[in-house]
């Protein structure tokens, strides 16, 4: 860690919506943020596109200290939306960088872009897109320029946010047991893409996808027919930031 973990100024980021305001979790907020997990992990269409995490109570505590940050949104005193970042130290053996094969020099300089959800009477805002936005902030100011965030390949609505603001897919792989993709983003150096060696995957093809990555082919945008059948658009890397390796 560089410092201590940055606070969200309490009038922002949605100064324009009225009655809403922000600001860093504490320990006593964690019934508040369970009973919104509980009311959007409900109504997922698929249960893998989030699966809870084994104990819910640490991934809070690691994310409401200088271990990691969470920004709740809050609309009076009720919370309606939050987000996670993270600061894994360089030895966690569920480091993105150490998952994905980074260079071990480079482990302490990966920020996690962790959990994040929306009280569904509140999407349409870009709350997870301004969200994701003030989380890369909070990792620049703590020297985390590898910012490194993991989805299921059913989550088509967060792997998009992700990319609408620059995330790219760098990695498919097991995680857990479960197919996931890593898509990530270096503050610091812009990516450079052969973009006349192209790949279009379906988003469920996990063998093509993992094969994909392991041949420094990245994820950089998607094409979709209807909600669900959706293609990704990979280019192969000449140097970028979403998996270095």
């Amino acid at each position: 860690m560089s410092g201590a973990a940055p606070q969200l100024p309490p009038g922002a980021p949605f100064a324009s919506l009225p009655n809403v305001s922000t600001r860093i979790l504490v320990q006593d907020d964690f019934a508040q943020w369970i009973a919104l997990r509980d009311h959007v992990l409900q109504a997922l269409p698929d249960p893998d596109m989030y699966v809870r995490e084994s104990d819910e109570q640490a991934f809070f505590d690691a994310h409401a200290n200088s271990s990691g940050q969470t920004i709740g949104v809050f609309a009076g005193d009720a919370l309606i939306a939050y987000s996670m970042v993270g600061f894994p130290d360089a030895g966690d053996a569920d480091n993105l960088g150490a998952v994905t094969g980074m260079p071990r020099a480079l482990w302490d300089q990966v920020a996690h872009i962790s959990s994040c959800m929306v009280h569904p009477a509140w999407r349409g805002n870009g709350m997870q897109r301004t969200l994701l936005a003030v989380r890369l902030a909070m990792a620049q100011a703590q020297g985390r320029p590898y910012c490194m965030g993991m989805v299921s390949l059913r989550n088509h609505r967060s792997r998009h946010n992700l990319m609408r603001l620059g995330m790219h897919i760098g990695w498919t792989g097991l995680i857990d047991g479960l197919q996931r993709q890593v898509l990530g983003i270096h503050l610091q150096n812009g990516p450079h893409f052969d973009m006349a060696d192209e790949r279009l995957i379906a988003s469920d093809n996990f063998d093509a996808l993992c094969e994909a990555g392991a041949q420094s082919y990245v994820g950089i945008g998607e094409l979709r027919d209807g909600d669900e059948q959706v293609r990704l658009r990979f280019v192969r890397a000449l140097r970028h930031a979403a998996a270095p390796r």
